[in-house]
């Protein structure tokens, strides 16, 4: 029985990919390894957002080779889409397979195991001539955690000026709702408590379907349609987030209250710069709407800082929104050139110095606004879905997606869903016991 490990790099999105890959592999016969050990077959799922995850990817494959030099090396991924020459040329690659491409991607192994030494085979084509969504079923023993990630959506349409995903993920792409709400009612067979709806650009799905079907929809027939106690969304436009989207969202205590909504920037002059469609006024007024509609909601964001142009007067404006804003996370990345995109060639690149600068500040913002955020929440009673569990303790999310530590547990509940009074906060997570029924 042959033996095959992953490594995965970049977003939820990947992860995904990677968990229905393994599951393919699975359902052939293959054993699942560790990446770090000895392998018959490694796969790397690459990330080509920053220079940065290039050059992890690259260091995966000289790792893999090095663990095993019989091995049979693949790469896939957006790297895999937008470089395929460079990685096939590159010593200890056999196989490059683009994104579109992953349900071929054991007969490839398979070839390759029987004939090694041959040609690198690339398996890579034109994402942009590509308009349907590639159907591959999750396989519940290839995903590590006890909630699944439900991918529905594929590519995206929308080019902001810093952003290669277009190119290696290709336009929008939707998965059809009957078949998204007949994946979720196998999640839940398999015993998956919270199902958490992925994809590129997620609220922009079901514009490519005839039908027009949109998020909200989907919601709507997971509600009526399945059982699962518990959805979640991935991340989504703000710009996308209406009052149908609303009224779902406060229709069932099943879908949880957290919305990751993408900022940027604070500045309207670099929101322009990056073809960002909103305004920062228009983002700070969607946000005092959501939380005066939803209850308990909190809200996550990403944040670029450095982008071409942003001076320390700029900058200001997005730490003075931020402050305002109060997140219950803030994800800052330094801004990373991507060649092929307009902001590589802007004027006025900012220094790496100023950015990790930019990012340290922004860094000690948010653990301040994390611990306000959680001292708000002692005595309050919050769900939370064990995931790993050591005698009576264990730990796992909230509703809202604050991780809490639980006490008071009585035989395995790894997996389940139990209700919990909040006690104390300390080092970003919560602490509480669990709350007996009434």
């Amino acid at each position: 029985m042959p033996t095959i490990a992953f490594a995965t790099l970049g977003c939820r999105v990947n992860q995904y990919d990677t968990d229905s890959m393994r599951g393919l592999f699975l359902a052939r016969g293959f054993s699942d390894a560790d990446f770090n050990g000895i392998a018959d077959v490694y796969v790397i799922n690459t990330c080509s957002v920053t220079q940065m995850g290039e050059k992890k990817s690259r260091q995966l494959i000289r790792r893999a080779k090095k663990n095993n030099p019989q091995s049979v090396v693949v790469v896939t991924g957006c790297y895999a889409q937008l470089s395929p020459e460079l990685l096939a040329a590159m010593e200890g690659v056999d196989a490059v397979v683009g994104t579109n491409e992953k349900k071929g991607i054991v007969s490839i192994v398979q070839q390759l195991l029987q004939h090694r030494g041959t040609q690198t085979v690339q398996a890579v084509h034109n994402v942009m001539k590509d308009n349907e969504f590639e159907e591959i079923p999750l396989y519940p023993s290839a995903v590590e955690h006890t909630r699944a990630d439900l991918k529905i959506q594929e590519g995206c349409n929308n080019f902001c000026t810093y952003c290669i995903i277009p190119y290696t993920r290709g336009g929008l792409k939707s998965r059809h709702p009957d078949a998204v709400v007949a994946e979720a009612k196998r999640l839940l067979q398999f015993g998956f408590k919270e199902i958490v709806l992925t994809g590129i650009h997620l609220g922009a799905y079901g514009r490519d379907l005839p039908e027009k079907p949109s998020l909200a929809l989907i919601l709507r027939r997971l509600l009526a349609e399945t059982d699962v106690p518990r959805i979640r969304m991935g991340s989504v436009e703000s710009l996308e987030v209406d009052e149908d989207l609303i009224a779902v969202i406060n229709s069932s205590e099943r879908i949880c209250p957290h919305l990751h909504l993408p900022l940027q920037s604070g500045s309207n002059t670099i929101l322009k710069a990056m073809n960002r469609q909103y305004t920062a006024e228009e983002y700070e007024a969607l946000l005092t709407t959501l939380r005066s509609r939803i209850h308990g909601l909190t809200v996550s964001t990403d944040l670029i800082l450095g982008f071409p142009g942003e001076t320390d007067a700029l900058f200001q404006e997005t730490m003075t929104l931020l402050k305002r804003l109060q997140f219950s996370h803030i994800h800052a990345f330094p801004y990373s050139p991507r060649q092929g995109t307009p902001a590589a060639i802007m004027k006025d690149q900012v220094e790496q110095a100023v950015k990790k600068q930019r990012v340290e500040l922004v860094n000690t913002l948010s653990e301040r606004q994390k611990a306000t955020l959680l001292q708000q929440m002692i005595g309050q009673t919050v769900h939370v879905l064990i995931e790993q569990q050591d005698g009576d303790r264990g730990e796992g999310f909230s509703e809202n997606y604050e991780r809490v530590c639980v006490c008071g547990l009585q035989g395995n509940q790894v997996g389940s869903i139990v209700a919990v009074r909040l006690e104390r906060a300390d080092e970003h997570r919560l602490t509480g016991t669990v709350k007996e029924a009434e």
